[in-house]
């Protein structure tokens, strides 16, 4: 197995950082070692870590660069994950809009899941908007998903899940929302044309100008910061409450804060800051 030397680590560092506004340190070390190692024995495109890195400083096209930021992200995801954050939505969103005490022109309601990895939490967020509102699909209503990952992006958009996924999902929002398909890897579970077609999925990087057209309601970007330093942190969460509308709603993962930034938005809850 290849080693890294340190010099050839810290251009790995530099590459995504740059390109991506990761910040590896030295402790991610062993394991972009093992990824890369990986990735070299299966592709045998390079005899060694120091040529693929070469490789990417020097000659690769944007695909190659999303092959190697697949081997850097891990995407760890589940349905309804950190359940405390739909129970602010359910609490806090969705029942007042339901009473009529959020005023909706026009019904138009944007959420975004801004890390969506493999679908499920945007799909999370159009099952519940469905169970709480169920004449949601009369409105004007989309959830944008994006993620990088080309692997990410493929399984949100096949929307198809082994049944270890969906395992910790109610039984009757299983029954409701999810078709059982054979597949040549067994039996999953497809997420249902009424909840697909609530939710848009693109590529899109976070450190590029977000192509978005209209204000948010909500913004989901969760567990997606612990790869950023401070400064990058701070950059990103301004951008993205440029397009929150007043009052609007931005979620953070469990094991990161937004305190100490200097943004426009202040706690409600655990990990939950409003516009």
């Amino acid at each position: 197995m290849d080693q890294i030397a340190p010099v050839i680590f810290d251009r790995i560092v530099t590459l995504a950082k740059t390109r991506w506004g990761i910040h590896l340190t030295e402790r991610k070390l062993p394991l972009v070692t093992n990824r890369l190692n990986t990735y070299l024995r299966k592709s045998r495109k390079f005899p060694s870590i120091e040529e693929y890195v070469e490789h990417l400083e020097r000659e690769c096209d944007e695909d190659d660069m999303l092959v190697f930021f697949d081997i850097l992200s891990t995407n760890v995801t589940s349905f309804f994950r950190e359940p405390q954050h739909f129970h602010f939505l359910e609490r806090e969103f969705w029942t007042p809009l339901a009473r009529g005490t959020i005023p909706c022109p026009g019904k138009k309601i944007r959420m975004w899941s801004a890390a969506c990895s493999v679908g499920c939490e945007p799909y999370s967020m159009a099952i519940q908007a469905l169970e709480l509102m169920p004449e949601i699909g009369r409105w004007d209503f989309k959830i944008l998903a994006t993620d990088l990952s080309n692997k990410a992006l493929v399984g949100a958009k096949e929307a198809t899940y082994t049944e270890q996924v969906v395992a910790n999902i109610d039984a009757h929002l299983r029954d409701r929302y999810f078709e059982l398909v054979q597949t040549p890897g067994g039996r999953m579970y497809k997420v249902c044309q009424a909840v697909r077609d609530l939710v848009v999925v693109n590529r899109l990087n976070l450190m590029d100008p977000f192509p978005l057209k209209g204000p948010m309601d909500v913004i989901f970007v969760r567990n997606v910061m612990i790869y950023f330093d401070r400064d990058t942190r701070e950059t990103l969460v301004r951008r993205l409450a440029e397009f929150l509308k007043p009052n609007g709603i931005l979620a953070v993962g469990g094991a990161e804060t937004l305190s100490g930034l200097d943004v426009p938005l202040h706690p409600v809850a655990a990990s939950v800051y409003r516009k």
